[in-house]
Formats: structure tokens, C-alpha cells, sequence
């Protein structure tokens, strides 16, 4: 039996494993055009009825495979980015976390520049989005593809980050230590992340407020010297000086580097000054 394992193809594991948890191995042929290889995959993605979620899943995954293996462009498709993204949106309300989680991951894949983004923001797909990282239903791998997702708004241009997601990132930050979710963390890193790009939608959502406070709720000296070093990076420019007077309403805050800790004084001008 050892002999017979050693010499099975690693693909053939691979594709039992995928088939051992649930999902259908559903054939793609890339001889075909592919314009009738997404017609198919999106016909099965968008149908109420007849589909099992298992199969979407398989045909969301097909999607991606077959958007890596041909040039990034429109007319390669045989549908509009319009028509693509209305579909994928469909996956977004599904019951299965399994399919919503291959939803979020296709919309990953198709996202490549600022007018994919403009056109995926147009249609509201960020509210969909916000609405996985708040489901905490032992749906993990849902919330993880969501914050990849989020990550690559922000790659791709951060100025078009929308409120509805930088709500739900705040609140998980805020309120998760509490609730006991293991998403805070990644969702505080990208809201300092996104702090740094896009300062103004992060300080109009209280997002500041919230990295100060992690500092006094963590116990890690790296990651309150990451958190640290963000709100002194906006306070170091006066450009994005601004957005911190917003949301700072206390005089004196408690910062902690690994060496010591040292209390930071706010003029009026909000200049640090060690004390």
C-alpha cells in the first residue's frame, strides 16, 4: 500500500483531496475558445436552481484557472466586466461559505486595475463584501479570502476604498478582542495599511481611535511599534496632520516601544513632543 501511495501523481492526490471535501470535479477543456468556457462556468454560477453548491464551486474555480491561462482583456471574455462581476456577485449571497469564499477569490483574480474596481464598486459588491468579514459563523476561510480581497482593493487604488468595508475592518478591530475573533489582527494590520494610503476614509470612520486603543490592549511590543509608527507617520507630514486632529480627542496617549514606554503630549498643533 506504501508503494502503491509513493507512486500515485501528486495532481491525482490533489484533486482527491479537493473531491474529500466536498467539492465536484467539474472538467475544463482549454482547447475550447474561451468565450464558451465562460459562458458555461457563468450560466452554472448564476442559476438559482439545478446547481448544487458543489458544483459552483467547482465551475468558480474552473474561472479562475481559465482567467490565469488567457490575456487579461475584455474582448477574450465574450461578456462584458459588467456581466462577469453581476454574476460573481450571485456566489456573494449563496448559503454555502464554501461558494461565497470562491466568490470573493474569483473577484480577487478579476481585479486587475482601477476601471475592473470602479465597475465592481458601481454594482455594490463592497457591501457583499463587508457582509462576509462580519458573518463569525466558523466560516474562517470566507473572512480570509474577504480580507485578501480587501488587500488587493487597496493595491490596486486605495483612493477608491469604499466606507462600507472600512466600517466593517474598524468594527472587527474595535470590538474583537471582546467577541473573541481571531480576525482582529489582520483586520487592524490593514486598516493601518490602508491609513497610510488612504488616511481620510480611515479617520472619518473613527479607524485611528481604534489603532491607538490596540496598542493598550496588546501585549506585543512589535506589533504596538507597527501600530505606533502609523499614526506618527501621519502626524510627521502636514498634509495628513489633519485627519488625526479629527480623531484624537485626548491629550495625552500612552505609547509603548519596546525599550520603555514614553507619553506623548499633543500641542495645539499637534506636534509630538516627549515628556
Amino acid at each position: 500500500m506504501a508503494a502503491s501511495f509513493r507512486g500515485r501523481p501528486i495532481r491525482s492526490l490533489r484533486m482527491r483531496g479537493r473531491n474529500d471535501s466536498g467539492e465536484e470535479n467539474v472538467p475544463l477543456d482549454l482547447t475550447r475558445e474561451p468565450s464558451e468556457n465562460f459562458r458555461e462556468i457563468l450560466q452554472n454560477v448564476a442559476k438559482p436552481h439545478g446547481v448544487s453548491n458543489m458544483r459552483k464551486l467547482g465551475h468558480l474555480n474552473n474561472f479562475i484557472k481559465l482567467l490565469c491561462s488567457i490575456s487579461h482583456r475584455e474582448e477574450n471574455f465574450g461578456f462584458t466586466y459588467e456581466e462577469i462581476i453581476i454574476c460573481l456577485r450571485l456566489a456573494l449571497l449563496n448559503e454555502a461559505k464554501e461558494v461565497r469564499a470562491a466568490g470573493l477569490r474569483a473577484l480577487r483574480y478579476l481585479i486587475r486595475d482601477t476601471t475592473v474596481l470602479q465597475k465592481v464598486l458601481r454594482l455594490q459588491v463592497d457591501y457583499l463584501i463587508a457582509r462576509c468579514i462580519d458573518i463569525q459563523q466558523s466560516n474562517e476561510g470566507e473572512r480570509t479570502q474577504a480580507l485578501r480581497l480587501v488587500r488587493k482593493i487597496i493595491t490596486v487604488n486605495a483612493m477608491l476604498f469604499p466606507s462600507s468595508v472600512a466600517n466593517s475592518l474598524i468594527a472587527v478591530g474595535t470590538d474583537g478582542l471582546q467577541e473573541r475573533d481571531r480576525m482582529v489582527r489582520a483586520a487592524i494590520a490593514i486598516v493601518c495599511e490602508l491609513a497610510l494610503k488612504n488616511p481620510e476614509v480611515v479617520a472619518k470612520r473613527g479607524g485611528l481611535s481604534t489603532i491607538l486603543k490596540s496598542v493598550i490592549d496588546c501585549q506585543l511590543s512589535r506589533i504596538n511599534e507597527a501600530l505606533i509608527t502609523t499614526i506618527l507617520h501621519l502626524l510627521n507630514h502636514p498634509r495628513t496632520r489633519q485627519y488625526v486632529r479629527v480623531d484624537v480627542e485626548l491629550e495625552v496617549r500612552l505609547v509603548f516601544f519596546p525599550w520603555s514606554f514614553t507619553v506623548i503630549s499633543y500641542s495645539s498643533s499637534l506636534k509630538p513632543r516627549c515628556l
